[in-house]
C-alpha cells in the first residue's frame, strides 16, 4: 500500500519551504492526499458497518448471541481498528508532504511511524483483515468515480 521509502523521504524534504515544487514532488503530494482520503473513507465505512453489527449484537443480547452474528462482529471490530490505524498513518504522511518546513515534515513522518501495523500472524483474523483491507484500498484506488480520485483529479488540474 503506502510506505515512505528513503528516496521519497528525500523528495519530500526537498520540497519543504520551497516556493515551487518539482512535478515529481507534486505527484507525490497528490498521491499522499489520495491515500489519506481513501483510507479515511475506508475508516468511516468500517465504523458504520461496525455500528450496524453493534446494534444487532445489542438486540440479540438477551437471547444469546449466535456464532453467525458473533464472528462477523469480531471481524468488523478488527477491521475497524486496522482501518483506523491506516487512516491515521496516511493522514500524518499527507501532512508531511504538505508541511511548510523540513522540521514539521519530519515530525509528521515520526508520528506516522507510530501507526505502522506489524505483519500479522499467518492464518489469523488480523491477516484476513489486512488482506481484505488491501483489496478494498486497491478497488477504491482504481475506481475512477471514487470521490477521493475525483478530488485529486480536480487538484491536478490546478
Amino acid at each position: 500500500m503506502y510506505r515512505t521509502a528513503p528516496a521519497a523521504l528525500a523528495l519530500l524534504l526537498a520540497a519543504c519551504g520551497r516556493a515551487e515544487i518539482t512535478p515529481e514532488q507534486r505527484t507525490k503530494r497528490l498521491e499522499a492526499r489520495r491515500t489519506a482520503c481513501i483510507t479515511e473513507a475506508l475508516q468511516q465505512r468500517a465504523q458504520s458497518q461496525l455500528a450496524q453489527l453493534d446494534t444487532m449484537m445489542r438486540q440479540q443480547a438477551g437471547a444469546g448471541i449466535p456464532d453467525i452474528v458473533r464472528a462477523p462482529h469480531t471481524f468488523a471490530q478488527v477491521y475497524a481498528a486496522y482501518a483506523d490505524v491506516k487512516a491515521h498513518e496516511a493522514a500524518y504522511l499527507d501532512s508531511a508532504f504538505h508541511a511548510g518546513s523540513k522540521q514539521d515534515s519530519l515530525a509528521y513522518i515520526q508520528s506516522a511511524g507510530k501507526f505502522r501495523v506489524s505483519p500479522p500472524s499467518e492464518g489469523s483474523v488480523e491477516e484476513n483483515v489486512a488482506r481484505l483491507y488491501a483489496n478494498d484500498y486497491t478497488v477504491s484506488r482504481e475506481y475512477a468515480d471514487h470521490a477521493c480520485n475525483k478530488l485529486v483529479e480536480d487538484q491536478e488540474k490546478r
